[in-house]
């Protein structure tokens, strides 16, 4: 109770009298938004280093958004760091040229009608100092400025708590919870609002997180799993039992998110460009097709360096944007291709029920783009391709279905 008094105390003397959001804008339940976000993406490593530029990201330019929307995404990931730019003594102003800089970015998304999701990003001086009554006002009042100052801001703005908050206990990260969703509620009653676990907030420490009673509340988890092949590239991935992971994975959070009432989204997953290629395409499709299978949107991690998917400068997309745009659940699966010859590959897939006309098979000699080389009737599960220089081309599936979508398959590498 007297925390509770406190923070209460606390949120009065840091905000102000302006009126809450307006009674004509439409903020829709989390379970109606949740279903519209779809596939996404972050601009990591961009607006949560100390200082913008410090970890090989220039500054976020506007025509990002064009190409994310161009390439078929509805929602944008943002993370932001807040410490570097908010004074360490009451009242913990946050300076207003980052605020503004900030608006400019949320604006640029809102703008093209995105998704756009803020958040607090290595903000570790909390997470360190978690028992400090300091650190946690800070951050108190950092949240009061951001939900003051974006309060009027389309409902496609959503917040996020916090990320990661690995070296807190699940019992600290329930309470800041708490406590950073009473703040933003004076300013923003219906406002989405994103909350994870504990740790690094994979999947099961948002199963063991405290339920927000929230029509506005949205459940979000992490995965790189397993990280050994995912973050540093050891091995090979997707073995029936590698896939079963995931899916079990994916199947616990869905009965969580039912049990509960509240959507889930995962926010950030991916895999090193030092894996071998084959698995890592594998592993994108597998976490799309799951995602969408169990409900949850999605955005993909993208940090501009080892785990980037878009390239900022040239305005260009190597193939594991169309796995996340154009991966489905009946998408085919299990496509591979096998070295025969240097000028013969043998291609073998399966497909689910669907109502498709055609397969498309296309090559990339040069790793993107890719073309077509052949179609065949929607059934057939093989095909040769006897051209030349079969080896390090790359192949995939496509199924043509009603309303001419397209879905795809993982994409494939020959080696000999």
């Amino acid at each position: 109770m007297k925390r509770y008094l406190a923070l209460l105390l606390f949120i009065g003397c840091v905000g102000d009298q302006n009126e809450p959001q307006s009674a004509d804008v439409l903020f829709e339940k989390a379970q109606t938004v949740a279903s519209k976000m779809k596939r996404g993406i972050n601009i990591g490593n961009t607006l949560e280093p100390p200082e913008v530029g410090d970890w090989n990201n220039d500054f976020v330019s506007e025509y990002f958004f064009d190409d994310y929307l161009l390439a078929g995404f509805n929602t944008v990931r943002v993370p932001i760091r807040w410490d570097k730019h908010t004074l360490i003594d009451p009242p913990y102003t946050i300076s207003g040229t980052w605020l503004d800089t900030v608006q400019q970015v949320v604006d640029w998304g809102l703008s093209k009608d995105l998704f756009i999701i803020i958040n607090s990003h290595h903000d570790w001086w909390l997470v360190n100092n978690y028992d400090s009554t300091q650190a946690r006002e800070r951050f108190y009042a950092i949240w009061n400025q951001i939900s003051k100052k974006f309060k009027n801001k389309s409902p496609k703005l959503l917040f996020e708590i916090i990320n990661e908050p690995h070296g807190m206990t699940k019992e600290n990260v329930d309470e800041l919870n708490v406590d950073i969703l009473q703040i933003i509620r004076r300013e923003n009653p219906q406002r989405i609002v994103i909350y994870g676990g504990h740790s690094w907030s994979n999947s099961d420490h948002l199963l063991q997180a405290e339920v927000l009673n929230d029509e506005y509340i949205i459940g979000y988890f992490h995965s790189y799993d397993p990280w050994e092949f995912a973050g540093k590239g050891k091995g090979f991935w997707g073995s029936d039992y590698d896939i079963n992971q995931i899916k079990t994975k994916f199947k616990a959070v869905a009965n969580w998110s039912e049990r509960n009432n509240t959507p889930v989204i995962i926010s950030e997953f991916g895999a090193i460009h030092d894996c071998d290629y084959n698995s890592r395409m594998l592993y994108y499709f597998t976490y799309v097709r799951e995602a969408i299978s169990n409900g949850f949107a999605f955005q993909a991690w993208d940090d501009g360096g080892q785990f980037k998917i878009y390239n900022r400068n040239s305005r260009t997309w190597p193939e594991v944007k169309d796995i996340l745009i154009y991966t489905y659940p009946d998408s085919p699966e299990n496509f591979k291709a096998q070295y025969v010859s240097d000028s013969q590959a043998y291609l073998t897939w399966s497909l689910n029920d669907s109502d498709c006309s055609k397969i498309v098979i296309e090559k990339s000699t040069n790793s993107f783009p890719f073309e077509k080389i052949s179609e065949v009737d929607y059934g057939i599960t093989e095909y040769i391709d006897n051209s030349a220089a079969t080896v390090n081309s790359i192949y995939r599936v496509v199924s043509i279905c009603k309303d001419n979508i397209r879905k795809y398959s993982n994409p494939f590498k020959v080696t000999r």
